[in-house]
Formats: C-alpha cells, sequence, structure tokens
C-alpha cells in the first residue's frame, strides 16, 4: 500500500520564527566568549538554559545577567571531557525543566600546537573534550530526545581550521574535522526521530579574553603549553611583531574579526523555526575567510 502523501502545514507565524518558548537548551562552555553570547541569545529567544564552565564565579556571573535580563539560566559546573559530566548536565535539564530540546556542544580545549610539536599527552586532552567529550554528550542528549518523542536540534561548533588548517592548531584542528563526521552521522542516523544535527563553523573570533592576552602579549605563554616551544616560539613572535593584529584587520576580507554574537545569532538560526529543514549542514560564519 502506498504511503499517503504529506499535508503542507500552515507557516509558522513570522513573530514566532524566532521563539524558543517552552524549550530547554543545554549550552558547553557556557561562562564565557561564544558560549555566554549563544546562553544570552537563546535565553531572549525564550529558552531555560543550562549551560556548563569550569570556574564557579564566572557561571554565577553570566546565571546572574540572564536573570536581570528576566529569563532563565542555571549555571552547572562540568568538565565536558568527563562523560559521567555530561550524563549528569542532560540529567539535570530533565529533571529541573522537564525536557530537553537544544544541544549546543560549544565548549572546547584551543590548544595551539603544531604537529612536531604535539605530545600524546596534549593530543589525547584535546581530543579527549573536543572530540570524545562532544559525541557522547550529543548520544546523551539524543536519547533524552528521543525518550521524550518531541524531536530536538544538536548543534555542534567546529573551526575553519578543520578544513583549512593554518599550522599551529594540529591536534584541536584533527578533532574538530572529526566532529563535522559525527555531525553528519548523526544527522543521518538521527533523522528518523526528529532530531536535527548541525554544525556551526566560525573563523577567526575575537573574545574579550583573547583580546586582553593580544593587547598585554601574554597569548602564546597562556595559550601553548610549555612543551611544545617551536609553537609557543613562533606565536609569541607573531605578538611582538604586531603579526596577530594584522591577520584580525587588514588581512581579513571584511577588515575585521567575527564578535562572539555573530556566532551566537547563527546558532539561534539553527536552534529556531528558521532552521526547520535543516540537517547534516555546516554554516559556515567567518565574513569570506576562508576564500583568502
Amino acid at each position: 500500500m502506498d504511503a499517503p502523501l504529506p499535508t503542507i502545514p500552515e507557516p509558522t507565524a513570522q513573530a514566532d520564527l524566532l521563539s524558543l518558548a517552552g524549550k530547554c537548551a543545554v549550552v558547553t562552555g557556557g561562562s564565557r566568549g561564544l558560549g555566554q553570547a549563544t546562553v544570552h541569545r537563546l535565553a531572549q529567544a525564550g529558552a531555560s538554559v543550562v549551560f556548563t564552565g569550569r570556574g564557579p564565579d564566572a557561571l554565577r556571573h553570566v546565571q546572574d545577567e540572564v536573570a536581570e535580563a528576566g529569563a532563565t539560566a542555571l549555571g552547572v559546573q562540568a568538565d565536558i571531557a568527563a562523560l559521567e559530566d555530561s550524563q549528569r548536565v542532560v540529567d539535570l535539564a530533565v529533571q529541573r525543566f522537564g525536557r530537553l530540546d537544544i544541544l549546543v556542544n560549544n565548549a572546547a580545549l584551543y590548544t595551539p600546537s603544531f604537529a612536531l610539536d604535539t605530545t600524546e599527552a596534549l593530543f589525547d586532552d584535546v581530543v579527549g573534550a573536543d572530540l570524545k567529550g562532544a559525541f557522547f554528550l550529543a548520544q546523551y542528549a539524543a536519547k533524552a530526545m528521543i525518550d521524550a518523542g518531541r524531536g530536538g536540534r544538536i548543534i555542534n561548533l567546529l573551526s575553519v581550521d578543520a578544513f583549512r588548517p593554518m599550522g599551529p592548531l594540529a591536534a584541536y584542528a584533527s578533532a574538530k574535522a572529526g566532529l563535522w563526521a559525527a555531525t553528519q552521522n548523526l544527522a543521518k542516523e538521527l533523522a528518523p526521530h526528529q532530531i536535527l544535527v548541525n554544525a556551526v563553523t566560525p573563523g577567526s573570533t575575537i573574545t574579550e579574553e583573547r583580546l586582553a592576552m593580544f593587547r598585554d602579549g601574554t597569548f602564546a605563554s597562556q595559550q601553548v603549553p610549555a612543551e611544545a616551544a617551536k609553537t609557543r616560539q613562533m606565536l609569541q613572535s607573531a605578538v611582538e611583531s604586531g603579526g596577530f593584529a594584522q591577520m584580525l584587520t587588514t588581512m581579513m576580507p571584511l577588515g575585521r574579526p567575527g564578535w562572539p554574537d555573530e556566532i551566537a545569532k547563527a546558532v539561534l538560526f539553527l536552534a529556531s523555526d528558521l532552521g526547520s529543514y535543516v540537517s547534516g549542514a555546516n554554516l559556515i560564519v567567518d565574513g569570506a575567510q576562508s576564500l583568502r
């Protein structure tokens, strides 16, 4: 017997296209930078947001910011590389808000190191957090969404380095490339459950924290492990010579880097009804950086 033809639904009202009212989102690494901007955007759209981070003060600060804006967010201390923490966060979201509709895998270890400078310990740390941690959190979230039977959205943050490597982010780029493969696999496998899985790929995006390190010249010393000596030397030289400043301004197609909120808006698009038929896609938000 032939399957019946589908019925085309009425379009969502314009005023409701970006509404996440009544939904619950989990955002990892939500206490600073891109994650913090994403927490604010999803909360402003009406979602109750559970977000993770490592520092209790930063978690409390963002939670208070969201509350002052009249929205709901709950900060949770968690390590994305610890699978038991990931399961705990998913369980907490379901217990506290009765559901889990959106997962944003944003948290990552950003550890500069050339391939020949990369130790096994550094590689394991980066891949354990940026690929393994994100993969299993997506798995745990998907199982909760399947149990609820309401579909859902999973959005993984990648990096242009996964597709056009610059060099000094060998382990990070490898993990992000793996996460793109995982994104596509999950999109295909979870489609029957109406769970849409996508990626957002930022280009060079400047946060207040990173900008402060460029200004005081501590970027290399704070970001590069001591054992990656050649990487640290090269990056420190670039900071001191003004090479980083040039890369983020005159060398960029738009003459500037991206801002955290510009990535958060892309996440909101995929989490909202605007992205209702988008799955298995990679939304590149890099101001044409990849075309240089």
